[in-house]
């Protein structure tokens, strides 16, 4: 738990999403370290793309989210989590997720999540195609329905890793600076 004193009640998080696991997991992680904290969510969907592949997009698409949802509310953070694909090698893929964290003075900490292999083929596919990689879910899986909050990543990894715990962990890795204030000289 942070002494944010100068944060009456808690800070307003702004989330750069309306989708349930990207919330779910900015709500869950948010109020351990700051109490009294209160979100509001902000549809981001006009400033990112819709399957961002390589570092740089997503990271780009993680930090427009929290810039964005900062600038539309009277938060104190503005938070943004972008799912995407990383080329690890020319023929191995990853999916995971990136948060920012921007705060109103312009401060920021990123943070990534656990990642899991994404067959070559889909990845083909997904290029050739233009779809997202949700597209492909029930062939990637054979699961009849995925859930937000599970992803594809709790069918492969057989329920061990969900797509929420993945938005907490990469929430909870962009907070350090605020955690560690002294360190990164917040």
């Amino acid at each position: 738990m942070l002494d944010e004193g100068n944060i009456p009640g808690g800070p307003l998080v702004a989330i750069g999403s309306r989708n349930p696991a990207k919330t779910k997991g900015v709500r869950s992680v948010f109020p351990e370290f700051f109490p009294g904290c209160t979100f509001v969510e902000i549809d981001t969907s006009s400033v990112v793309r819709a399957q961002p592949i390589g570092m740089e997009q997503v990271l780009s698409g993680a930090s427009k989210r929290a810039k964005f949802a900062l600038s539309q509310s009277s938060g104190d953070f503005g938070v943004g989590v972008e799912a995407g694909i990383l080329s690890i090698t020319p023929r191995e893929h990853i999916n995971l997720q990136i948060a920012v964290i921007v705060d109103k003075e312009g401060r920021s900490g990123t943070g990534l999540s656990c990642g899991f292999l994404i067959p070559d083929r889909f990845i083909e596919k997904m290029r050739k195609e233009g779809m997202e990689l949700d597209r492909y879910s029930h062939e990637l899986t054979g699961a009849e329905r995925i859930s937000e909050e599970e992803g594809i990543v709790y069918h492969v990894s057989k329920g061990r890793v969900s797509r929420l715990q993945m938005t907490e962990q990469c929430v909870s890795m962009a907070l350090i600076p605020w955690l560690n204030k002294k360190a990164y000289g917040i």
